[in-house]
């Protein structure tokens, strides 16, 4: 359970840092380097980033998701900002390891999303370095049972549900960027207020409800580089963050100042030996910021 909800915290981050499978990515270096520092955006009420989204994971409670999603700022009082978004995921959840050992056709059930299936989620982030604050996320709706290549067309209720809190805020955009800088971004306490998956409203229990779980993340190395970058929403001039740990799990960030934001957001998490077991890309297509 522990190894599944570091590789969903890990998703949570990326998303939102907004600003959050891996693929090459056509990036190149420029030779028109950017030659000085960005500093955080100030962002304003109504402003919004679209990306689609591709995320994998095959360990523990095993999905596969895709779809876009608008990131929209619908507060900004005090020393934070509000952002909440909206999707209709497509994809499913794998059920195997529920049914692992039993021989039975439950091994390769999977609940297959619809368009009665819904994201939300809703994030917290601190002005002064869009560090992230707190992280929800609820997918619910209608599924429909999927057996290898065969859809069953009996409406299933599903939902997935998580909050998390960071303490203390986690800094994951090493403000002012400039071309050669290199650091640590800090460490945070990852707590799980709540968390479970469920069927018909709660009557089928698929996984928790945990609450008050804990995760100490540490100091992680990263570099920046001056790059430029093609993405659905277009070329842009972007610092490259780029952080990896231990295990080989790494972390890319694509920043541009025209967009008060990320463009591009990879992860590719692993085992100590390499295996690849979640994986995650955000690209923009679509933004309201200026500058």
């Amino acid at each position: 359970m522990n190894k599944n909800i570091v590789g969903l915290v890990i998703f949570i981050i990326l998303l939102s840092s907004i600003m959050i499978p891996v693929t090459s990515i056509t990036a190149k270096n420029i030779t028109r380097v950017i030659t000085y520092d960005i500093d955080v955006p100030i962002w304003e009420v109504g402003d919004y980033w679209t990306y689609h989204y591709t995320e994998s994971m095959t360990f523990g409670f095993n999905y596969t998701l895709s779809g876009d999603i608008t990131l929209k700022v619908v507060d900004e009082t005090g020393c934070s900002y509000v952002l909440e978004g909206k999707s209709r995921p497509h994809g499913g959840f794998f059920l195997s390891d529920l049914f692992a050992g039993t021989d039975s056709i439950l091994e390769k059930l999977i609940l297959k999303t619809t368009v009665f299936t819904t994201l939300t989620m809703k994030l917290q982030i601190r002005k002064s370095d869009l560090g992230l604050e707190s992280f929800n996320e609820r997918i619910k709706g209608m599924f429909f049972f999927k057996i290898g290549p065969i859809t069953i067309p009996i409406p299933i209720q599903a939902e997935k549900y998580m909050n998390i809190e960071f303490d203390p805020t986690w800094e994951i955009m090493p403000f002012p960027l400039f071309d050669g800088k290199c650091g640590s971004l800090s460490g945070t306490e990852i707590v799980f207020t709540d968390w479970f998956v469920h069927m018909f409203w709660g009557l089928i229990p698929l996984d928790g409800p945990w609450t008050e779980l804990a995760f100490i993340v540490t100091h992680v190395p990263y570099t920046c580089s001056a790059e430029q970058i093609s993405v659905d929403a277009g070329i842009f001039d972007v610092f490259n963050v780029s952080a990896e740990m231990e295990d080989g799990s790494r972390f890319v960030s694509y920043y541009s100042e025209e967009v008060g934001n990320v463009v591009k957001e990879e992860i590719c998490k692993t085992f100590a030996g390499g295996t690849v077991w979640q994986s995650l890309v955000l690209e923009l297509k679509d933004w309201s910021y200026e500058p």
